[in-house]
């Protein structure tokens, strides 16, 4: 994706923003997706549930075929 490591860019959900301005969460959470879907990337994994929760709710909102995962999630599904 292109924004990465120290350019990373929210998903949305954080800092209230989510319970404050929910448009503007989902929209930052539609430009994570088309970020990823450029990449030709078939999900999105995540360690914060808000993010997954977010990125849930735009995928669901856009009708993506793109799923979100969290990472407990799959290591579970490894062992």
């Amino acid at each position: 994706m292109e924004r990465i490591r120290e350019y990373s860019w929210c998903c949305g959900a954080g800092g209230g923003l989510k319970s404050a301005f929910p448009d503007v969460a989902i929209w930052s959470a539609g430009e994570r997706i088309a970020e990823a879907k450029e990449t030709g990337a078939g999900a999105l994994v995540t360690a914060c549930p808000w993010c997954e929760m977010n990125l849930r709710d735009a995928i669901e909102s856009q009708g993506s075929a793109i799923s979100c995962h969290d990472v407990v999630e799959l290591i579970h599904q490894a062992i």
